[in-house]
Parts: C-alpha cells; structure tokens; sequence
C-alpha cells in the first residue's frame, strides 16, 4: 500500500497524457484584415469553447501566403474563402457546407445620391478600389468606368473619396466602414444594396475531411441560436 499513492500519480498521469493526445489541435489562417479578421476570430473562439476535442488557434497573414500554407498542410485551415474561388488553385482545400459570414462589395460615395446597383451603372464614374479585392479589382476591369484608380489601403481610397479626387470607392462593407470611422469621414456613406455579395466558407486541409460534419453541426447551431447574428452586430457597433 506504500505505492499506491506513487500508482495513482502514474494513472492521473497517463490519463491526462491520453486527453491531450486526443485533442486535435487545428491552426487556421486568413489573408483577411481588421474588421473582418476580428470577426473570423471571434467566431472561431467561440466555435473552440463548443468543441472540446477540438482545439483551435488562428492567424492573420498576406492572403497568398495563408492559402499556400493551408493547401500544404502547414497550416490545417483557411478562415474564409469564396470556394469557387481557389479551389481550381488549392486543390487540397476542402470547403464546409456551412457559411457564417459574407463579403459584402459596396459602392461608397460622397456626393452624388445616384442610385448604383451593379458595376455596370459605375461606367460613367471615377472609381477607386483597393488592390487585393479580387472581385472588385476583376469587375473594375470589366465594366471599364470612365476612370479607374486602384491604391495600397482602404485609408487612400476613402482620402480620395473625400477629397473628391474620385466618384465612389468600391471594397468590402466591413473594411469600408473601419477606415471610415478611422479617418473620421462624416459625409460618406455605403450605397445600399450592394453590388455584390459571395457567401464565405470556412476550409480545411484535406487531411482534416473528417472534421467536415463537426463544423457544419456546430455552425448551424451558432446560427440557428442567433449566435452568429449577435456577434456580427457587436462588431458593427463598434465601427459607428
């Protein structure tokens, strides 16, 4: 009986030993930026705190860089990829079925009050975007405004913006309001509806594939229990 206590110190030792190695630690990455970046952590921590065999931890890189980590197992995850998107690129990158959040394109303007409800009504214009925005870039492209700018940072564009140096600026809703509310610009506004709006979806490592069903199910639950919802309007708050 003298061992005994030497016994258990050995089982609580190699039980916590078995929990640890049960855990499955998944790293997820994002080429996104503040606000939306905060958002995917957010959302992330919260998925964590209901997955107890799942420990998740995340970062903010360059976009490309993220993408080439994760589609090489470096990284286990993406946080969050229009799928259609990169998947012809990154093949090893498989997408969940449930999506929490999307990128919203918006048309922002100063002045004008005219309506825009495509990129096609943005012809005749001055436009701005911000080099990274794909979609926005592509679209640009495209339709052919009568003058297009592309700059480093939001901040450039919304400068530009409010010196009238530009017609109406074109990037994601969330990172337009955080350089508004940065800069402190009170006379600019994001055009509603927007010109477009591609749903986002958390993707994982092929070696990760049978972790699919375990994040859809905790996801539609967060969105089911208005959980989602909650957080997306705290972080709106915090860019009036």
């Amino acid at each position: 009986m003298k061992n005994l206590p030497i016994l258990i110190l050995i089982l609580l030792i190699n039980i916590l030993s078995f929990q640890a190695k049960a855990e499955t630690k998944v790293h997820f990455s994002t080429g996104f930026t503040p606000p939306v970046s905060t958002f995917f952590d957010t959302v992330l921590k919260h998925i964590d705190r209901r997955l107890p065999d799942i420990a998740i931890s995340f970062e903010v890189l360059p976009a490309e860089r993220s993408l080439n980590l994760s589609d090489q197992g470096i990284n286990d995850g993406e946080c969050c990829r229009i799928p259609t998107a990169v998947m012809t690129r990154y093949k090893n990158l498989i997408p969940i079925n449930e999506s929490f959040m999307s990128v919203r394109f918006s048309a922002f303007e100063k002045k004008h009050n005219i309506p825009i409800k495509s990129f096609a009504d943005l012809k005749p214009y001055t436009v701005g975007t911000v080099k990274g925005w794909k979609l926005a870039v592509n679209k640009l492209k495209e339709f052919k405004p009568a003058e297009t700018h592309i700059v480093t940072t939001p901040d450039q564009l919304f400068k530009m913006l409010d010196q009238g140096r530009i017609d109406y600026g074109v990037m994601g809703y969330l990172s337009g309001l955080k350089s508004i509310s940065n800069l402190k610009l009170k006379n600019i506004k994001a055009i509603y509806p927007p010109l477009a709006e591609k749903p986002l979806y958390l993707m994982l490592n092929k070696k990760h594939k049978n972790l699919i069903p375990v994040f859809n199910k905790v996801v539609a639950d967060m969105k089911n229990d208005g959980t989602i919802q909650r957080l997306y309007d705290e972080l709106l708050e915090t860019l009036k």
